[in-house]
């Protein structure tokens, strides 16, 4: 690849992996019990989409920064959905220094973002701050849903573009954090519930979790995150969270901030400290 000496974020031709996943199953009572608890808020999560979308478009615009990003294409033999891009953004310095292995942080957003539009993905958390021109020293790695479809639902699907891009680009594999706000930190939990050994850290953004996913937790450092008015996603469910996982031995944080609602995760994402709290993480 050329030499680069800020952000690598480019286009790239679509990629295809015609290898079949291997699901993980888990027990058929987690399976639903993640389905009636994360389907609760799915209905007021759509009746914001609307607001959210007209909030996100008085910002600056972002159709310019969608070239900073490398854009890829998964395609997975199954039934209900087969095609799932995402963007990979590279840290100052990939191109150059070839034998360095870097951190990676694996971001889900929340359902606002949601579409066949790229760009909506740059609008929030990580890869907002990349595409503002901050300086993380890792790689991002964002895939878009399509609408209707939910990360924890899809978990298979996540889990690939996450093989996918671990087996083609330079990631230290004991350091690869697992975040999400809103739908996405439900997956988020579920993947770091799912293969607690892949994961150094996980930071759910106004999500929350279930008994029998917390105890597969116990050895994933966790620092969650919500607003205290948040009239989605109750505070309750990141206390509870939290909870769980250190009544069992984990070691789980939870930030909480009294003058926010749901969009807490501006604050969150945009705080030095949480960087250096990831960054810090090792398996």
């Amino acid at each position: 690849m050329p030499g680069n000496s800020g952000s690598s974020t480019r286009f790239l031709n679509k990629m295809n992996c015609n290898a079949p996943i291997e699901g993980i199953p888990l027990p058929s009572d987690a399976v639903t019990v993640w389905r009636n608890r994360a389907t609760r808020y799915v209905v007021l999560l759509v009746a914001l989409t609307s607001l959210v979308v007209v909030i996100c478009g008085c910002q600056t615009p972002l159709a310019t920064r969608i070239l900073r990003a490398k854009v890829r294409h998964l395609t997975i033999p199954r039934e209900q959905l087969t095609n799932l891009d995402y963007l990979i953004q590279l840290p100052h310095g990939y191109d150059e220094e070839t034998n360095r292995w870097w951190p990676l942080v694996f971001y889900l957003h929340g359902i606002g973002e949601s579409g066949h539009d790229l760009t909506k993905v740059l609008r929030f958390g990580p890869p907002r701050l990349v595409a503002q021109g901050k300086d993380l020293p890792c790689i991002v790695v964002s895939p878009q849903l399509p609408p209707g479809y939910f990360w924890f639902r899809e978990s298979n699907l996540a889990l690939a573009i996450l093989d996918e891009v671990m087996r083609s680009n330079r990631v230290d594999q004991t350091r690869v954090c697992v975040t999400g706000n809103s739908m996405g930190a439900f997956g988020a939990i579920l993947l770091a519930a799912r293969e607690p050994e892949r994961f150094a850290s996980l930071v759910p953004i106004c999500g929350g979790v279930d008994y029998v996913d917390s105890l597969r937790l116990h050895d994933v450092p966790i620092w969650a995150f919500h607003g205290e008015q948040d009239p989605i996603i109750p505070v309750a469910e990141s206390r509870r969270l939290v909870r769980l996982v250190n009544e069992i031995g984990g070691h789980a944080r939870l930030t909480i901030y009294p003058d926010l609602g749901h969009n807490c995760w501006d604050r969150a994402y945009d705080d030095p400290a949480l960087w250096d709290w990831i960054l810090a993480q090792k398996k």
